[in-house]
């Protein structure tokens, strides 16, 4: 048990420490989780934001795009990617490289991954954010 523990605590704070940003919602687009990536980058603690509706947390979502490419993972059970090139961004963050980057914005590549429950059906989206700033300037 206490090794189930141990392990546990070390995913934990690795999903906490890794330089992506992690995003749990329910079908209900309420945020289960938001690691430290995304408190780094949008000044907002996990506290804040759990169960709270996701755009209503970031309104500068397009709403109506992004419901759309959630949908399709909790219908399909499939993953949905999103890349800079077709929107630079979802979440608009400020770039953390300015004297390198070609913009003021992070351009981000977005993985939409289906969470299952134990009986298999989708009960959460998790969204992954990674910063790809550096790429269009080599474009």
């Amino acid at each position: 048990m206490i090794d189930d523990m141990d392990e546990l605590h070390s995913k934990l704070s690795i999903l906490g420490a890794i330089d992506v940003g992690i995003v749990v919602v329910d079908n209900d687009n309420n945020i289960q989780m938001w690691n430290e990536f995304m408190q780094n980058h949008s000044g907002l603690r996990p506290s804040e934001v759990r169960d709270k509706n996701l755009f209503r947390c970031w309104p500068g979502i397009d709403e109506i795009w992004f419901q759309r490419k959630m949908d399709r993972v909790r219908q399909l059970n499939s993953r949905v990617f999103i890349t800079w090139q077709q929107r630079p961004y979802v979440f608009r963050f400020r770039h953390s490289r300015p004297i390198s980057g070609q913009s003021e914005w992070m351009y981000q590549n977005v993985t939409l991954i289906p969470l299952k429950n134990p009986r298999g059906e989708v009960h959460q989206v998790g969204i992954i954010i990674y910063d790809v700033s550096e790429q269009p300037s080599h474009e």
